[in-house]
């Protein structure tokens, strides 16, 4: 009889303990899905927001082309902050605060697109910053979700700063990053 007991009182501690990790395994696995997913957001918010500033600074201003461009950065803008606030909720420290740099030097670029325009041949230039600061975002995601650093990524860096190399048109180069 006390045989039959402690096999009953151990299957219940095994289907007990066995829950137990189920749950704590589905909760990590939840909030890894969720951080990958602010992650993947805001990377993507970032190259639609940086085209639609890049189209604003060629747009002649004033006028409409250039309100229409406008209006359109700020949709975007809207978009970009609600990515960035999943990323608040879900998303490391580090990778935060790299998002907030970004965000920094995204509003430079819109700031100048909008009050000056940026003409092709110097967007390269004006957009480095932002560039910069999404790559060390980049870096930060990867490390929080342990994946190795990209070396490709640094190594575009260094063409990119270069500027255009003979041959090549500075919207080439936009298309490669």
């Amino acid at each position: 009889m006390q045989v039959a007991l402690l096999a009953a009182l151990s299957g219940l501690i095994g289907i007990v303990l066995g829950r137990f990790w189920d749950a704590r395994s589905e909760s990590l696995r939840w909030r890894r899905d969720q951080r990958v997913q602010s992650y993947q957001a805001v990377a993507g918010e970032f190259y639609r927001y940086r085209e639609a500033i890049r189209e604003l600074g060629r747009a002649p201003g004033p006028g409409s082309e250039h309100d229409e461009r406008r209006a359109e950065v700020s949709k975007l803008r809207t978009d970009w902050n609600r990515s960035l606030a999943t990323l608040w909720l879900h998303g490391s420290e580090r990778a935060a605060t790299c998002a907030l740099s970004v965000d920094h030097q995204l509003s430079k670029l819109g700031t100048r697109a909008r009050e000056e325009g940026i003409p092709d041949e110097q967007w390269s230039t004006y957009r480095e910053p932002a560039m910069v600061a999404y790559d060390d975002f980049v870096d930060a995601i990867r490390s929080d979700l342990r994946l190795s650093p990209l070396a490709a990524l640094r190594a575009g860096a260094a063409t990119r700063a270069l500027g255009s190399p003979a041959g090549t048109t500075a919207s080439n180069l936009d298309t490669v990053d």
